[in-house]
């Protein structure tokens, strides 16, 4: 599968990712654990100075297969609209109304097409995963679901993370 690399669509996402991707990073930054040393930092915060850790402490993990291609671009455009109207403080991400980072996004999302087996086919869901903007619209996505989560978790000052 080939995604038509420097086409109109692939500078569109490659534009939105460097808008949305530090400002999500930054967003998502108090529950994220950049990598297994944060994570052990991070737990053993949690176990030896807040001494928390119980015998009856859960561990889970959650495994998403081909998230990439999981909800209809709809969908996806109606998250990260929620996602910039909930975390930002005006109507503005640097120069760019929420309006406008949508209809860049719809663009993107509608007009990506890729090659495969000598035919050519148009994303109905998703985006390619070879684009870093799937990765960021990705974590925006999971930001719906971790906001019930963690506000749970919070409450019973627990320790989150993904």
């Amino acid at each position: 599968m080939i995604t038509s690399y420097q086409s109109a669509t692939w500078k569109i996402g490659k534009f939105l990712n460097q808008l949305l991707r530090a400002f999500v990073d930054e967003t998502l930054q108090s529950t994220a654990f950049r990598d297994e040393i944060d994570f052990i930092k991070k737990l053993s915060h949690y176990a030896y100075v807040q001494n928390r850790l119980r015998p009856t402490t859960l561990f889970c993990t959650i495994k998403i297969s081909n998230f990439y291609t999981l909800d209809t671009h709809p969908n996806v455009i109606e998250i990260v609209d929620f996602f910039l109207q909930y975390n930002l403080l005006s109507n503005k991400l640097e120069k760019l109304t929420i309006l406008n980072i949508k209809n860049l996004l719809h663009l993107f999302l509608h007009n990506n097409i890729f090659c495969y087996k000598d035919k050519i086919y148009q994303f109905t869901k998703g985006s390619p995963n070879t684009m870093a903007i799937t990765e960021t619209l990705s974590n925006i996505y999971l930001f719906s679901w971790q906001k019930k989560i963690s506000n749970l978790v919070q409450e019973k000052k627990e320790l989150f993370g993904r």
